[in-house]
């Protein structure tokens, strides 16, 4: 069992990570610290204990926090079961956190998806949320400008699948993924001297 514990989000609990705080001379348990993951990824290090203090993360600890973050959503977004609605409800986690390029999704988080606004595109096993993601530099175009991306659903026979945010009737995604996570673990990593926590 890992020392630092990742517990998946929902409607009723923030996504966290959670360790003891052991003193270091006598190697007794102090106090249970809990980790908001959403309040770190936007750069908040200081995080509560259960014995009433707040302890700021250090760079070694981050790394470990950051790292059972990792695993946790890595098992969420790998699990090889199609993405559904009721999962991603149940993960605490936003959309596009939870899902991947080419992940199977069911029908019944498309219809959320063509319902949340008016679809921007839709018709027959192909469907193009309403609001624009981001905007992505459209190579195609001449002169190379900038154009909307929209997240896309498609049919591939009988399955939906998630394209990613993509150009207006289009299936290419566009729009690099991001991973908060992911690229701080690895800013952590090179400042401790590239390994990780034993650099």
């Amino acid at each position: 069992m890992s020392d630092y514990r990742y517990h998946k989000g929902g409607a009723k609990c923030a996504e966290a990570v959670e360790f003891d705080l052991v003193n270091t001379r006598n190697k007794q348990y102090e106090t249970t610290c809990v980790v908001n993951v959403r309040r770190l990824l936007d750069g908040f290090r200081t995080h509560p204990c259960g014995d009433g203090r707040d302890l700021k993360l250090d760079d070694k600890t981050a790394v470990l926090v950051l790292e059972a973050i990792k695993d946790g959503r890595d098992a969420i977004q790998f699990s090889g079961k199609p993405k559904s609605l009721a999962g991603w409800y149940d993960n605490g986690l936003n959309l596009y956190e939870y899902l991947a390029v080419g992940d199977e999704v069911d029908e019944d988080l498309v219809n959320e998806q063509m319902n949340c606004v008016p679809p921007h595109v839709m018709k027959a096993g192909f469907l193009q949320v309403g609001e624009p993601y981001a905007d992505a530099l459209d190579e195609r175009s001449e002169p190379e400008r900038y154009r909307p991306v929209y997240a896309t659903f498609a049919m591939n026979g009988l399955r939906w699948l998630y394209m990613g945010h993509c150009f207006t009737n289009d299936t290419v995604n566009r729009f690099p993924e991001r991973d908060v996570a992911g690229g701080m673990l690895r800013e952590l990593r090179l400042k401790l001297g590239g390994g990780g926590v034993d650099a």
